[in-house]
């Protein structure tokens, strides 16, 4: 996968503070709706992020809260910063490129 970007260099001791280096390592950082009744949950788009307010966008929880919201609670006009998140490596199917993905489903006749 290629970036439109430049990624930040891993420097040691390893520190991923920023969505640069939770893409550089990859992670990925889901977030998780705490509102009694809601419990949305969903993934980060974290180039989107990326591109909207730099690599060097810290990816700590205070951080990411000024910029992500439950959409469900919003449209129900609940409190929609009652989120929070869980930074992990990536997980099957996602960490496939989409090209193996598809050479895997003809494999398997799919």
């Amino acid at each position: 996968m290629s970036f439109p970007f430049k990624l930040p260099e891993i420097t040691y001791p390893l520190v991923i503070d920023t969505v640069g280096k939770t893409l550089a390592m990859g992670e990925e950082i889901s977030v998780h709706c705490h509102t009694y009744g809601c419990g949305h949950t969903g993934r980060l788009n974290l180039v989107s992020i990326a591109r909207r307010r730099g690599m060097d966008y810290p990816s700590g929880e205070t951080a990411l809260r000024e910029v992500i919201y439950c959409p469900r609670c919003r449209e129900a006009g609940r409190n929609d910063k009652n989120v929070g998140f869980i930074h992990h490596t990536l997980t099957d199917p996602f960490s496939k490129w989409p090209r193996q993905r598809n050479d895997y489903a003809k494999a398997k006749g799919g």
